[in-house]
């Protein structure tokens, strides 16, 4: 791994990647924690594989470091505010598509930690049911459970066209 290499992403991405990393770890030591590892370990591993965005591919990289953090620590992670501002910002479109994020933003809110950061991490961010345990560390089961109470709440606001609001 060339140095320089990884002091121009760091350069680049440093900010973004700290940024999410406090979106997930919630507490400014340990988002500096999570940060450094991150790019500790793109110097172990190496560069993303080819066609692969390097903005995604880090922010994968430091969502698994601060799992492993807050894993570590004992403590659950939790999504943001934030997250959930950014899921009902997202995509231009109509005001209807801005009416289906505020209400799924508002879904979000009203689940408990676990089945918001599950459900955060397969709406919001696109991992799939499998990503998503293996981020979080809680079984494939857990996850589907945890994603069809999500499911459950989002049919229950749009009036049984919940698949409508998870796309």
């Amino acid at each position: 791994m060339d140095d320089a290499w990884l002091g121009q992403l760091y350069e680049r991405h440093g900010f973004l990647v700290h940024r999410r990393c406090l979106q997930l770890v919630r507490r400014p030591e340990d988002a500096e924690d999570a940060l450094q590892e991150t790019f500790l370990r793109v110097k172990r591993y190496g560069p993303p594989r080819e066609g692969e965005a390097t903005l995604a591919w880090l922010y994968t990289v430091a969502a698994r470091c601060c799992f492993d953090l807050m894993e570590k620590r004992g403590r659950e992670p939790v999504a943001e505010e934030s997250q959930l501002a950014t899921l009902e910002e997202r995509g231009g479109g109509s005001t209807e598509d801005a009416d289906r994020r505020a209400l799924l933003g508002a879904a979000l809110r009203t689940l408990d930690g676990k089945t918001r950061t599950i459900g955060v991490l397969h709406y919001l961010d696109g991992y799939t049911q499998e990503e998503v345990a293996a981020q979080t560390g809680f079984s494939r089961k857990t996850v589907g459970k945890k994603l069809k109470t999500f499911e459950d709440r989002i049919r229950q606001l749009f009036g049984g066209r919940g698949n409508e609001a998870s796309r």
